[in-house]
């Protein structure tokens, strides 16, 4: 199933530019159900945007357009930057490592921003008990694009701190939803995934 009627001003981003020094192993080339995580999440994508690009150092195997970060060693705020200067357009940005991410979230993020979050520079999710923002299960609109820029000129590389609370539109999740954000940045991470994607292996 397509949802192009959400999101025909969108493209998708989906980073791909960590150094992965706390998995050990490049997270990108990792194989869950048969494809890369990479590969999963710009198939995903694709369902929602036009357009979908991978952003990072290094060329990988993806059916999809890759572009250079142009900002290395600063973490994903370079890689947001980069796309945003590059496609000139509001971007679905997500890791590239999230195997609990499906449709119907990819869904309701679309729908929210499209019903009300077009006047802030990102919608996102938070966490209702700490008020954590899901910033790479985000939508950044272009303007977005001159509070970044802004905060790294200052040194300041969170996208939490780059964009300000008032600039934002949230979506609150509990406890319950919480596998849906869940990366994999650690062996103990890949090896909890393995164990549910392959049980009894």
């Amino acid at each position: 199933m397509a949802y192009t009627d959400l999101s025909q001003d969108l493209n998708a981003v989906i980073l791909a530019g960590g150094k992965s020094t706390r998995l050990g192993k490049d997270k990108t080339r990792v194989r869950l159900r048969g494809q890369t995580m990479v590969q999963r999440m710009v198939n995903l994508a694709g369902k929602f945007c036009p357009g979908t690009w991978v952003v990072g150092q290094h060329p990988e195997q993806v059916e999809a357009p890759w572009m250079l970060d142009e900002i290395p060693g600063i973490g994903p705020m370079g890689g947001i930057i980069t796309a945003l200067k590059r496609l000139r357009t509001p971007c679905l940005v997500l890791a590239c490592d999230l195997p609990g991410m499906t449709e119907d979230m990819l869904a309701r993020l679309l729908k929210k921003r499209n019903s009300s979050g077009v006047e802030k520079c990102m919608t996102t999710f938070m966490q209702e008990h700490t008020g954590y923002i899901e910033s790479l299960v985000a939508i950044y609109e272009f303007r977005c694009l001159d509070l970044l820029l802004a905060s790294y000129a200052q040194g300041c590389y969170r996208l939490s701190r780059a964009v300000p609370p008032e600039n934002r539109l949230h979506i609150p999740y509990g406890i319950q939803e919480e596998h849906y954000f869940f990366n994999v940045n650690y062996p103990r991470d890949l090896e909890k995934i393995l164990a549910e994607t392959n049980p009894g292996a």
